[in-house]
């Protein structure tokens, strides 16, 4: 990315290892945040990226979080305000899973 006005490309670099929560609704990705306690203190590279144009929904944003990889109660939690995300696990540079967040059958202590 140039950084030139009017440079509509876009270059986010890929992680190593952790988890890239893709399709979250543009606007939510700063909830996803205080959903996952990221705070930037932990030390961990966080990429943050909003209202980027998306062919699966009209704008989207994207966090991408190093070394961390989320528990089933986070899935859930990101559910809730982005319901149209999907989870992507990454390791040694390779997607090993990828996946849409779901709710699941029962709510329970899920709010931080």
């Amino acid at each position: 990315m140039t950084g030139e006005v009017g440079d509509d490309k876009l270059r986010i670099v890929k992680i190593h290892d952790g988890t890239v929560i893709d399709h979250i609704r543009a606007g939510m990705a700063l909830e996803v945040l205080k959903i996952l306690r990221i705070t930037g203190e932990d030390g961990n590279v966080v990429s943050l990226v909003m209202n980027i144009s998306s062919g699966k929904i009209e704008k989207k944003d994207i966090v991408k979080v190093e070394h961390r990889f989320l528990k089933d109660e986070e899935v859930a939690q990101i559910a809730l305000v982005a319901p149209e995300a999907t989870i992507n696990h990454i390791e040694n540079g390779q997607l090993i899973k990828k996946y849409c967040v779901e709710l699941p059958d029962t709510l329970t202590d899920i709010m931080p």
